[in-house]
């Protein structure tokens, strides 16, 4: 069997096209520090050696992205597996690459939720910023959706209303996520599912934004009208949307614009805001036409016409998720390390 390796640097793994400046290429695979492939030294140099981490013995490198490299470690003093998330220190120069990872350190530690993956730690070491977070093994539901193209109803409800309720966590503590998607929700092995990724969270306090007014910052298969529109103009009802989207794909196999008249970056913008969502059970006749109702709530082209709240949504999906069998979902036993921020 072979093993890959899936973690959140900030800018994950993933398929679907990413619009404003943000660069998704992490490459999901299992390396020692001097095996970065060819194409990757054009972008960077090769890091020589692993940083030393007081307290943390580093095992390995898990993965490298836009702007921060993770590291499977040893927690010396606890004696437990963590994941280190490491700024790029090339990157320093880059104030905003700078400010965004010291914002997501700043959300991370603060927050507490089954469904967000914890966090431990954060600092600086000879000035390099890094994030010490729960080391958790599993796949993201993109991976399962690969696998099985689609999933049975009551499974893909209960993982959106546990994704729901961490979302609800995040909103009451004034942010929006930005980035909801299949890529960044994982299962884990003890079939808990965990909201990944910080890296373009949005606080709603003025004065701590970092997007400017007109820029596009998000995942364009998952982004709700006024995100494609104004990437500040959003409140916790934009992850709804995504959400929506993201359940769309778990039912369907694909988000509600995925078809080939929708293949350029703009089309598919151009979609969310204007154009009518194909019904879901047109492509997927099993799904209750409840359901179905409450899918075409949360992919309301209007956000006033979507749930209040992300609880909200859990609350409705909940009827549909009863008997759901998360241990089910994986194909072979999960072997990715997933690790979030």
């Amino acid at each position: 069997m072979t093993s890959t390796v899936a973690m959140d640097t900030g800018f994950g793994p993933q398929s679907r096209e990413q619009v404003g400046p943000i660069d998704e290429s992490l490459a999901p695979t299992r390396r020692t520090p001097d095996a970065t492939p060819a194409h990757e030294s054009a972008v960077r140099p090769k890091v020589k050696r692993w940083p030393t981490m007081p307290g943390y013995e580093i095992l390995a490198e898990l993965g490298r992205g836009g702007m921060a490299f993770v590291y499977k470690a040893r927690d010396l003093r606890r004696q437990r597996l963590v994941a280190i998330k490491v700024s790029d220190p090339s990157l320093a120069g880059d104030g905003e690459t700078v400010a965004r990872f010291r914002q997501e350190q700043l959300l991370t530690v603060r927050l507490a939720h089954p469904n967000l993956v914890a966090a431990f730690d954060a600092g600086q070491v000879e000035g390099v910023a890094y994030l010490v977070l729960e080391f958790v093994e599993g796949h993201d539901l993109a991976w399962i959706i690969r696998q099985r193209e689609h999933l049975p109803v009551a499974e893909a409800c209960e993982v959106v209303r546990r994704t729901a309720l961490g979302l609800d966590h995040l909103h009451k503590h004034g942010l929006v996520h930005r980035d909801v998607k299949p890529a960044n929700v994982m299962l884990t092995l003890s079939r808990q599912v965990k909201v990944l990724d910080l890296g373009v969270a949005h606080m709603l306090a003025p004065e701590e934004q970092i997007t400017s007014h007109g820029q596009c910052l998000g995942t364009a298969d998952y982004m709700a009208p006024e995100q494609c529109l104004d990437s500040r103009a959003v409140d916790g009802r934009a992850d709804i949307y995504a959400l929506g989207c993201t359940l769309y794909e778990l039912l369907a196999g694909q988000p509600p614009f995925a078809d080939p008249a929708h293949a350029s970056l703009f089309l598919k913008m151009k979609a969310h805001v204007e154009a009518p969502v194909p019904s879901i059970r047109r492509r997927r006749p099993d799904v209750p036409e409840r359901l179905a109702a409450t899918l075409e709530r949360m992919l309301a082209k209007d956000r006033t016409g979507r749930f209040v709240s992300a609880a909200g949504v859990a609350a409705a999906l909940q009827p549909f998720a009863v008997g759901a069998d998360l241990a089910g979902l994986s194909l072979m036993p999960p072997s990715s390390a997933i690790v979030a921020a």
